[in-house]
């Protein structure tokens, strides 16, 4: 992450930059990190995590409202008619079915973090035991809204909501707080095609590194399962990184080889480093 270069002043440059991204507000425009909120629907047809949540919303907005259960998820009569319109492999829906007798919201976890993350970004409210979309939350599942929307759930994902909610085995808190520098990096260190393997060095803040590497307890622990789980996966779920891989496993693992995504391109810029 940080250059060898002996020019005076430039680590001191490069900390600063980092440090103006982390404390970016996400919204601004201006700012060091910049998201556009002008993308089309068609640029988002391959954003997973994006279509999952607008087939959520669009389904809340259909019903008007569902009920929640006595601890406050979902009832099993929703979930089952979402398990049909979520973006799931043909063996991921096979095995959900097979290995549950009913379905509770939580055993459709993409549906599961769609709720959480919705709520988090304001666009659905639970009360008096029902969950309904907000009158923004309707708003925005507007065809012309897309990328208003997509704006929003990315930055409720990265920002609002707690990335190790999602990726529970590890606790590493440092990536989810420097994650404006990290997608900084990773613009340019994934323009093509590169391996999993000891990527995190490349992308990590150095103290966050080593806050990654006191998280691995097990002597299986890699640190590409670990940066995969926080950030690869995550970024690929918004269509943003896509991987090439070899073998049919759903997971990104450090055989595998990522890149940026055209919608990545679209959707992420920064203020121009004076290195």
């Amino acid at each position: 992450m940080i250059s060898d270069s002996t020019e005076p002043g430039f680590l001191r440059r490069l900390e600063g930059y980092c440090r103006n991204l982390c404390e970016a507000n996400w919204q601004d425009p201006n700012g060091p990190l910049r998201l556009n909120r002008q993308l089309l629907s068609a640029d988002l047809q391959n954003a997973d995590f994006f279509q999952n949540t607008r087939q959520f919303l669009l389904a809340l907005q259909e019903q008007g409202q569902t009920a929640a259960t006595a601890s406050g998820n979902l009832n099993r009569a929703f979930v089952r008619h979402m398990l049909d319109r979520v973006a799931l492999s043909a063996l991921e829906r096979e095995t959900i079915l097979r290995v549950n007798k009913v379905l509770n919201e939580q055993d459709v976890w993409v549906l599961h973090l769609s709720r959480v993350v919705s709520e988090a970004a304001g666009l659905v409210a639970s009360r008096s035991k029902l969950f309904k979309p907000t009158k923004e939350g309707t708003a925005l599942l507007a065809e012309d809204r897309a990328g208003e929307l997509y704006h929003m759930l990315f930055i409720a994902y990265f920002r609002k909501f707690n990335l190790h909610y999602d990726f529970h085995l590890r606790n590493v808190p440092g990536i989810q707080q420097s994650m404006p520098a990290i997608l900084w990096r990773l613009g340019d260190v994934l323009e093509d095609w590169r391996p999993v393997r000891d990527l995190a060095p490349q992308l990590l803040l150095p103290r966050v590194l080593q806050q990654l590497r006191e998280a691995m307890v097990s002597q299986y622990d890699k640190e590409e399962w670990i940066f995969s789980g926080y950030v690869l996966e995550p970024l690929r779920d918004f269509g943003l990184i896509e991987r090439r891989s070899k073998s049919d496993w759903p997971a990104i693992t450090e055989k595998d080889s990522v890149r940026v995504t055209r919608l990545w391109k679209k959707f992420i810029s920064f203020a121009a480093f004076a290195g």
